[in-house]
C-alpha cells in the first residue's frame, strides 16, 4: 500500500470517528438537557420511597475520573510495552505513526464510543421511565397528606401534588431512579478494562498480576453499584438493570467493536519443504 493510500485510510478513520463522537455528544446533550422527562406519580404510604436523602459514597466526579483515567493509563502502558519494538511504522502526512500509538488510538476510540453508548442508553431510560428515587418523600415533601382517608393507598398522579422541599435543584433528578447510571458506567468501564487486560497484558510473568488487576477493577465496579442501594439513590432493581446494561455493552463493544493492532511475530514460520528436511535430515535425494 502506498503512502498516499495509507494517509487517506488514516484520515478517513479519524474523520469517521470524529463524526461518530460528535453525533453521540449531541444526542447525549439532547437527552440530558432538552428532553422533558416523564414524571411518574406515587402510591401514598409507599415505604420504598421513604428513605432519607444521603450524599453519594462515590461521587459523579470520582466515577468519571476513575472510569476514564484508569483505562486510558492502562491502554497507554500496555500498548507501548506490547508494540514498542514493532518498527513497521506507518506514515500519515509524512509523520511516522508508531505501532503502539496506533494500538492506543484504536483501543481508546472503541472504549470512548462505548462510554457514549452507556450514557445515551441511561439518559433514555431515565427520561422514559421517570421512576421516583427511594428518597423521594424526603426531598419532595408532597402537599398530599397520606394519613387522610381521601388519599390513603391511592395512586397520586404527578399533577395532583406539588413539592414543598427546599432542595429544588434536585426535583427533576429525584424522578430518575431507573436505571442506575453509576452502575452502568462503572460496569462498562471496568468490565471492558478487565477484558482488555486479558487480551493485551500477555508478556511474560504477568499472569498473576493480570488476574489480580482484573479482580480489583471488577470489585471497584461492584462496590460502586452496591453503594447506590446503601446510599438510597436507587432501588435494587435499578442497580441490577444498570449493571446488566454496562456488562452487556462492555462485552459487545470489546468483542465486535474494538480494533486492536496485532503484535508482529519475531520469527517467520519455517517453509514446508524446509520443515520436512529438518524432520528427515537423512532422507535420500530423488534420482
Amino acid at each position: 500500500m502506498s503512502r498516499e493510500e495509507v494517509t487517506m485510510l488514516v484520515l478517513r478513520k479519524i474523520v469517521v470517528d470524529a463524526f461518530m463522537f460528535g453525533a453521540l455528544a449531541f444526542s447525549i446533550y439532547f437527552t440530558r438537557y432538552l428532553w422533558l422527562p416523564f414524571e411518574r406519580g406515587f402510591f401514598c404510604g409507599d415505604e420504598s420511597l421513604m428513605f432519607p436523602y444521603k450524599d453519594d459514597t462515590v461521587s459523579t466526579t470520582v466515577l468519571r475520573a476513575v472510569g476514564l483515567g484508569l483505562p486510558i493509563v492502562i491502554f497507554l502502558i500496555c500498548e507501548w510495552v506490547l508494540l514498542r519494538k514493532d518498527y513497521e511504522d506507518q506514515r500519515c502526512l509524512g509523520l511516522r505513526v508508531p505501532s503502539w500509538l496506533r494500538g492506543f488510538y484504536c483501543a481508546l476510540v472503541s472504549f470512548g464510543l462505548g462510554t457514549c453508548f452507556v450514557e445515551l442508553s441511561t439518559n433514555i431510560a431515565k427520561n422514559v421511565i421517570g421512576r421516583p428515587r427511594p428518597h423521594f418523600f424526603d426531598l419532595c415533601k408532597p402537599t398530599v397528606d397520606c394519613s387522610i382517608e381521601r388519599w390513603r393507598g391511592r395512586y397520586i398522579q404527578a399533577d395532583e401534588y406539588t413539592c414543598t422541599g427546599t432542595l429544588t435543584d434536585k426535583f427533576t433528578d429525584m424522578h430518575m431512579s431507573f436505571l442506575s447510571g453509576h452502575s452502568a458506567w462503572s460496569a462498562y468501564t471496568m468490565i471492558y478494562l478487565a477484558l482488555y487486560l486479558e487480551k493485551r497484558m500477555v508478556w511474560r510473568g504477568t499472569r498473576v498480576l493480570r488476574h489480580s488487576m482484573q479482580f480489583v477493577v471488577v470489585m471497584l465496579s461492584w462496590f460502586t453499584a452496591l453503594s447506590r442501594v446503601s446510599d438510597y439513590k436507587h432501588h435494587w432493581s435499578d442497580v441490577l438493570a444498570g449493571y446488566f446494561l454496562g456488562v452487556t455493552l462492555a462485552v459487545l463493544v470489546w468483542t465486535w467493536g474494538t480494533d486492536i493492532v496485532p503484535q508482529k511475530k519475531k520469527h517467520s514460520p519455517l517453509p514446508q519443504h524446509d520443515f520436512s528436511m529438518a524432520i528427515h535430515p537423512h532422507a535420500a535425494a530423488p534420482a
